[in-house]
């Protein structure tokens, strides 16, 4: 069987296949196992990686290594992870919402209860209703924080 030789960039990915690579190294490689050199070659080209044969020719050090099928990856591993930060914040709104809805209720609430009771009374038992209830929302919008700053 016979081989062509063709140089290739050391960013390009290779397609299944053999291959024959020559190694500028300092040291000894004759004591490397099998092992080693898969171990190195898969963290570089993934694990379709087989090292077949490895020696000193001449003067240089020679590796052929074979690439098997390479499955293309499906996902990124980081897909989730803008889905994963929007989740505190979602909840965070949902809480303020709430919270405003809570105090609009309460006020009504508390205003139809002292419509008995003469206006400027009333007025600062409403304000004093809506000062705590944003007090409230102003609590949700602290741990939400707190839950964001802590990823």
């Amino acid at each position: 069987m016979a081989y062509t030789r063709v140089p290739i960039s050391p960013n390009q990915q290779l397609g299944p296949g053999l291959y024959e690579a020559e190694l500028a190294v300092s040291g000894d490689i004759s004591r490397a196992t099998k092992t080693d050199l898969q171990r190195i070659l898969s963290r570089r080209f993934g694990q379709a990686v087989e090292v077949v044969d490895w020696g000193r020719v001449g003067g240089t050090y020679v590796l052929q290594f074979r690439v098997k099928q390479v499955q293309a990856q499906t996902q990124d591993i980081y897909a989730f992870q803008p889905a994963a930060l929007w989740v505190p914040v979602v909840i965070t709104v949902a809480a303020i919402a709430g919270a405003i809805y809570y105090a609009y209720r309460f006020s009504v609430e508390i205003k139809s209860a002292f419509s008995l009771i003469s206006q400027p009374a009333r007025d600062a038992a409403v304000s004093g209703v809506g000062i705590g209830a944003a007090g409230l929302g102003l609590g949700a919008a602290l741990v939400g924080l707190y839950l964001l700053a802590k990823r």
